[in-house]
Formats: C-alpha cells, structure tokens, sequence
C-alpha cells in the first residue's frame, strides 16, 4: 500500500490533511488510488508535479518535448543549472522519485497530439493542462469532453495568470471552448517575447494541483469559473463561465 510501512506511518504522513473537516482517511486513499496526466513541464507544471507527488497521487504521467534551457531555470523550480540540455520531463520524473519513491512517474519526452492523447487520457482520472499552446489546449479540452475526464486549464504571461476547472460529467460545466473560441487565432505569447514573473505562474500551477486533487479526493469541482490573477496588484477576479448553446466541443458531444 503506498507510503505506510504500516497504518501509522501513513496517518503521521498526511495527517495535516486529515484534519481537515473536508478531507478524512478515505479521501487520501482516493488520492493514493489516482492516476493523473500532467501535459507540460514549464513554469506551471513544475509546481503543479511537485504538489501531486507529494499529495501522494499512485501515478503521473508527464508530457512535455523540451529541453531545459537557462532561461526556465528562474520559474521552472525543479530544475537547476546542472540539468541544462537535458530532457525536461526526465529531470523532473527524477527529482520527483526522490520525493516520492511510491510514485510511478511515466516520463514522455514528446508533443501532445491527437495520436497519443487518446490513450493517456482514458488511463488518467485527471488530466492538468500546464502547456504554453493554445491549440494543445483546444485538443485536450476537446478530448476530455469527449473521454468524460475533468481537467484543470490555466495559462500564464506577464503579471496575469488564468486558470479554468472543466468537468462536463457535471451538466452545467463549461468548457475551455466556451470560454475561448476555438476557431479564434490566438497569439500563442511566449516568454521569451513578452516576459513572465516566475511567482505568478508558480502561484497558478500550485493552484492547479490544489483543484486537481479536491476533484480526486472526492470534492466537488468549482466549475463554470475562469479564476483570473493579476501578480502585479496582488489581486483576484472571478468571471462566470455559461456552457454556451452553440458551444462547437460541449454542447454537441454525442455523450451528452
């Protein structure tokens, strides 16, 4: 059973989540139980990994092409100097074994695409969209509708940070696409072009992983809310997000 020698050790674990009125020891062993699918290895998930690992998700299977360059080493907190020109999501699979030794970390060194995204996401209980692409966020959104798998969106640039909880087995639950159209040409804005303050996107990531396991600790998602965070002055907004009727992905899902 993962993390407990015997039942001790895993209450001395995870007893500050116990104690709270929302979670109790069954809600932990769903955690332990789950199966999570993390696309992205930058600024947000990062962080995003690390709390999963350590929440004591059974395993992760982490998406992301890229080599580590000097530039992520400021936001990208997993990884160091020393890791330059190595594969991303190879150093974090490492790093987060040594956190967690119970945690199955399947590493995939490749683009997120429809050939492959199929697969992984039927296997997960969640998936966590962490990528820099707008179209990647489309296709995701896109099969999660269609697979029935929730799935926790964010983005970030700049001050600004956005993030986006998505469980269309809840019948009143928008989509990505109906929040952001998904025939629009969106600038896919890159760092390195306009800049990012680390904190901010290490702030949306943590707060990916804290909606990605209330949802698998059994708590019910805070959908139809874009969550919009603003690093600069500090502050939050919250705009409701309607399923929209004429919704090209949700609305007209054959499972609906």
């Amino acid at each position: 059973m993962p993390y407990e020698k015997d039942n001790n050790d895993f209450e001395l674990r995870f007893s500050r989540h116990i104690l709270l009125d929302q979670l109790d020891v069954e809600c932990i062993r769903k955690i332990q139980s789950s199966n999570v699918l993390l696309i992205g290895a930058g600024g947000l998930g990062c962080p995003a990994a690390q709390y999963l690992a350590a929440s004591g998700v059974k395993t992760l299977r982490w998406v992301d092409p890229d080599t580590i360059d000097e530039t992520n080493l400021p936001r990208q907190i997993l990884f160091g100097p020393t890791n330059i020109g190595k594969k991303k999501v190879s150093v974090g699979r490492d790093y987060l074994k040594k956190m967690s030794p119970t945690l199955d970390v399947f590493s995939e060194p490749v683009k997120a695409d429809a050939k492959n995204l199929p697969d992984w996401i039927s296997a997960a209980d969640i998936v966590l969209e962490c990528s820099d692409n707008f179209q990647t966020k489309q296709l995701v959104n896109k099969l999660c509708v269609q697979i029935r798998r929730p799935l926790v969106v964010a983005a970030a640039i700049q001050w600004n940070g956005q993030l986006q909880v998505i469980d269309t087995i809840l019948t009143q639950s928008a989509c990505f696409a109906c929040a952001f159209d998904p025939f629009e040409i969106i600038d896919d804005a890159a760092c390195g072009a306009y800049g990012i303050f680390a904190p901010v996107v290490g702030t949306i990531g943590v707060l990916q992983a804290n909606e990605a396991l209330k949802i698998l600790a059994g708590i019910e998602a805070n959908v139809g809310k874009l969550v919009l965070f603003d690093g600069l002055k500090l502050d939050f907004n919250v705009i409701k997000v309607k399923k929209r009727e004429d919704c090209s992905v949700c609305t007209n899902d054959s499972n609906s």
